[in-house]
C-alpha cells in the first residue's frame, strides 16, 4: 500500500542491462566503493544518501558504487563483467516544485531537498541547482549552461557570460568573458 508521504521517501530506481558500468566525468563524483551482499542493498544504499544520483553492482564482485552523476555528467560503459549493471534514480519535477522554497517543515527527511537555515526554506541539496522546476546536478568544466548556478561552484567553476550578456559554458576565472577585436592599423 502506498501512501502521499511514502511516495516523499522514496525513489524509484531505472536498471540497465547487464555488462554495464557507469564511467563519472570527473573522480570527485564517486561517494561510495565498497562492497554489498546483494543489487537491491547497493539500491537502497543510493536512495539514503540525498547526493547519490546513480550507481552500479557487481553480483560477481558484490562491488557497489555510487555516484553524484547521472547522465548529463557522465556514461554508461560496457563493462569488463557480465555481472555488472547500472542503476540510476528517476527524477521529475513533482519530486521538487511542490515543496521548493517552502519552509522547512514541507522538506524534513526528503533526499531531493534540504533546509537551508539562512532562508528556513527547502532548498536544492550540494551541488545541484534550482532550474525552474527541478535540481539538477552542477555541471563540470566546458560544458554548456544557462544560469549563473549551473556550474560547480566547489571546483572554482562559473557559468560564463559573453559580450552580448548570454550564458555560455562552465569556466573557472571570471564569469564575465570579453570578446577582443583586432583594430587595423592604418
Amino acid at each position: 500500500m502506498s501512501s502521499p508521504a511514502h511516495a516523499i521517501y522514496s525513489s524509484t530506481v531505472s536498471l540497465s542491462l547487464q555488462g554495464h558500468e557507469f564511467q563519472p566525468q570527473s573522480e570527485v563524483q564517486l561517494i561510495f566503493n565498497a562492497t554489498a551482499r546483494s543489487r537491491l542493498l547497493c539500491s537502497a544504499a543510493c536512495s539514503q544518501n540525498p547526493s547519490c544520483r546513480i550507481f552500479d553492482y557487481d553480483s560477481s564482485s558484490h562491488r557497489c558504487r555510487l555516484f553524484e552523476a547521472d547522465l548529463t555528467n557522465g556514461a554508461i560503459i560496457a563493462a569488463a563483467s557480465q555481472t555488472s549493471i547500472v542503476g540510476g534514480m528517476m527524477l521529475s519535477a513533482s519530486l521538487y516544485a511542490p515543496m521548493y522554497n517552502h519552509y522547512c517543515s514541507a522538506c524534513q527527511e526528503n533526499r531531493y531537498q534540504t533546509c537551508s537555515s539562512t532562508t528556513n526554506t527547502c532548498q536544492c541539496p550540494g551541488n545541484s541547482y534550482w532550474n525552474g522546476s527541478m535540481c539538477p546536478l552542477q555541471l563540470f568544466e566546458n560544458a554548456a549552461c544557462d544560469q549563473i548556478d549551473a556550474c560547480r561552484s566547489d571546483l572554482n567553476l562559473s557559468c560564463i557570460i559573453n559580450s552580448y550578456g548570454e550564458f555560455t559554458q562552465c569556466s573557472r576565472g571570471s564569469i564575465y568573458y570579453f570578446r577582443v577585436r583586432k583594430l587595423k592599423h592604418g
